[in-house]
């Protein structure tokens, strides 16, 4: 797990862009009617009318390209969907995503800023900038950024999660709780969000070490991996054994 506190990283490893924004990010609804949906605001109400066949190709071969991380396949075919249609915003961020998860993020947070200025409300965009910048230490935009995504996309529990871990890395501990529990509430089974709550709940003074503990096995419940360093803060704040008199220990 990548998104704890104490941790840096979001793009590579368990919380990948591929593995947690996939379906968030993969259609191209506002432009190719019918392949995936996306749940960014769409900038137009598409028509088969004004979208070539060869469009809707191209984003279907883009999206199974990219569900099997072959990057550079995804990269040609929606580039083909963007050269047909130049202002397909969808396309454009899906074309972001495929540079940030090939490790352009330079590319990446072109397109992504490009996306955002043809439509403001592009939620997908602005939560992908996000990560770009968490990644790269920028908090104060990951924060910007992030704030627009969840301003846009208020159920989104992703940007949520997101939000939080950046609230909370900038020293705003009941912020960070706060965006976390929402984002447990949006998706009881999101064990990235569980993680991350149980690691600001001991970040509490004094840490608030039982809610702690319901979300970090929780979390471990659906799927996360066991942190040492939790689990040692767990055990240090469990009460004394009643049955164990204080200060003897047994002799070997």
């Amino acid at each position: 797990m990548i998104l704890a506190p104490s941790r840096h990283g979001c793009a590579k490893g368990p919380l990948s862009l591929v593995s947690r924004l996939l379906p968030v990010l993969l259609g191209l609804a506002s432009a190719v009617p019918g392949v995936l949906v996306c749940v960014a605001a769409a900038p137009q109400e598409a028509s088969p009318d004004f979208v070539p066949n060869v469009a809707r190709e191209a984003a279907a071969q883009g999206n199974a390209a990219f569900a099997r991380k072959d990057y550079p396949a995804a990269r040609k075919a929606y580039q083909r969907v963007i050269d047909l249609v130049p202002d397909n915003l969808l396309g454009i961020v899906n074309l972001g995503v495929v540079e940030f998860s090939a490790g352009d993020n330079a590319k990446a947070e072109e397109l992504l800023k490009k996306a955002v200025r043809i439509r403001m409300e592009t939620a997908a965009a602005w939560l992908t900038l996000g990560i770009i910048y968490m990644d790269q230490d920028r908090f104060d935009e990951a924060l910007a950024a992030l704030s627009q995504a969840v301003l846009h996309d208020p159920r989104n529990p992703r940007a949520r999660n997101y939000l939080g871990v950046v609230i909370g890395r900038n020293g705003w501990v009941d912020g960070a709780q706060f965006e976390l529990r929402r984002a447990v509430e949006l998706d009881p089974a999101y064990a990235d969000a569980h993680y991350n709550l149980a690691a600001f709940y001991l970040q509490d003074k004094p840490p608030s070490v039982e809610l702690a503990r319901r979300h970090y096995y929780r979390a471990l419940e659906l799927g996360a991996k066991a942190d040492p360093e939790i689990e040692k803060n767990l055990r240090q704040s469990e009460p004394p054994d009643p049955g164990k008199p204080a200060g003897l220990e047994r002799k070997k």
